[in-house]
């Protein structure tokens, strides 16, 4: 294990100075421009340019030239760093256009960057004799209640709040938030000037009719909204971002950060509704079920042992409170997943049970027929058309439309 954690830090150091080899040109870039550009539009800029740079990179390079967006926002972070400091020393003019960049670069980025970004502006601010100001970076602030809502389906979210950007302006920000999958997973997010431009952009991705009459609303459940907010997972991070997630890659995390800060759970622990079930009731009132509306399929003998399986297949790593929600797309990555990890003949019966345990579902939850047909699409282990599987399974980051 030592040797593993040297190694490690071997990759990672030599991983970043081959960022900061690339970030340093565009800091270059940015510091000459800064005079004529706002705080917010230097914000985007990098985050575009993150986003583009991530997603055009070399995917046959060797595994020791990869660079991640940890990496390469660190090294922005620290490319900037070293122009400030290069400015206080005499060798470049007015420390200022590179301290605006430095501060913009810190404004997008979530724990641990930020740390990382707000020490280095610390010593710096300390280096110039408190020249250079603010203290801290200038972010995003939160300036109402935070809204949400969901699909017809229960298990896709969008989350909307309303920010003071760094140029002063209000803006709204959203997280499009699919929760079918193994966890809860943003596949979209970004700025728009209204709550109703938000929720456009929201009912767009999700499509019709999943969308249709949805409305924004408080967020009454700090504990699911908690579970859904995009977190940095580093190594468990899923991969498949596209340039426009990679853009929105860190200031998504940084902002939900300030959502999470601000809408706490009243007490430790998340009391479950009535209606709420975990996979071992799930399995036991799907038996029941079985054996009021299928009598025939409920003398099959292992029928209990194929029921707890498939109750712990629903859901592996998602929001307890969205166990029974049930969409198109979500029976279709249960059926590519038992079919990859069970084998072949075990696999076959538990996708067997699957028209019987969206039957259920859609019975459990009162779903309206015309949004429960169309999760009979897949029942039977069909592809979703959506849904994008290669070698390493399924991309979790596709915004998908039901």
């Amino acid at each position: 294990m030592t040797g593993f954690a040297d190694h490690r830090r071997q990759l990672d150091e030599r991983r970043g100075l081959l960022a900061r080899a690339v970030a340093k040109p565009m800091i270059a870039e940015w510091v000459r421009s800064a005079e004529t550009r706002s705080d917010f539009d230097l914000e985007n800029e990098i985050c575009l340019w993150i986003g583009k740079t991530l997603a055009d990179r070399d995917y046959d390079a060797p595994v020791e030239d990869y660079i991640g967006p940890n990496i390469l926002a660190g090294a922005v972070i620290g490319a900037a760093a070293d122009a400030v400091a290069a400015a206080l020393a005499g060798e470049t003019d007015d420390p200022m256009s590179a301290w605006r960049v430095l501060n913009a670069a810190a404004s997008i980025v979530n724990h641990p960057l930020s740390d990382q970004a707000a020490s280095s502006m610390e010593e710096l601010r300390v280096r110039s004799g408190g020249r250079l100001v603010p203290k801290t970076p200038s972010i995003a602030v939160l300036t109402g209640p935070v809204l949400w809502t969901r699909d017809g389906y229960g298990s896709r979210f969008g989350i909307v709040a309303p920010f003071r950007t760094t140029d002063g302006a209000q803006r709204w920000y959203l997280w499009d938030v699919d929760a079918c999958g193994h966890g809860a997973f943003t596949v979209h997010s970004g700025y728009h000037a209204t709550p109703e431009e938000a929720l456009a952009d929201w009912q767009g991705g999700v499509g019709v009719p999943a969308a249709d009459g949805t409305v924004l609303t408080p967020v009454d459940d700090p504990w699911t909204l908690d579970e859904l907010m995009p977190r940095e997972l580093g190594l468990m991070r899923p991969g498949g971002e596209n340039a426009e997630q990679f853009a929105e890659y860190h200031r998504s995390k940084r902002l939900a950060e300030a959502v999470l800060e601000a809408i706490e759970p009243a007490g430790p622990d998340r009391i479950p509704t009535p209606e709420e079930i975990d996979r071992t009731t799930a399995a036991s009132l799907f038996t029941a079920w079985l054996r009021e509306h299928r009598p025939d399929r409920s003398r099959q003998a292992d029928l209990e042992e194929l029921a707890t399986e498939l109750a712990d297949s629903w859901q592996i790593n998602g929001p307890p409170s969205l166990y029974r929600t049930c969409s198109p797309h979500r029976v279709a990555l249960v059926a590519e997943h038992v079919s990859g990890y069970y084998e072949e003949e075990f696999a076959a019966d538990l996708v067997a049970l699957l028209p019987d345990w969206t039957a259920w579902l859609a019975h459990h939850n009162a779903t309206p027929p015309h949004l429960a047909d169309r999760c009979s699409r897949y029942v039977h282990g069909q592809q979703h058309q959506a849904v994008h599987v290669d070698d390493r399974g399924p991309n979790y980051l596709v915004r998908i439309g039901e």
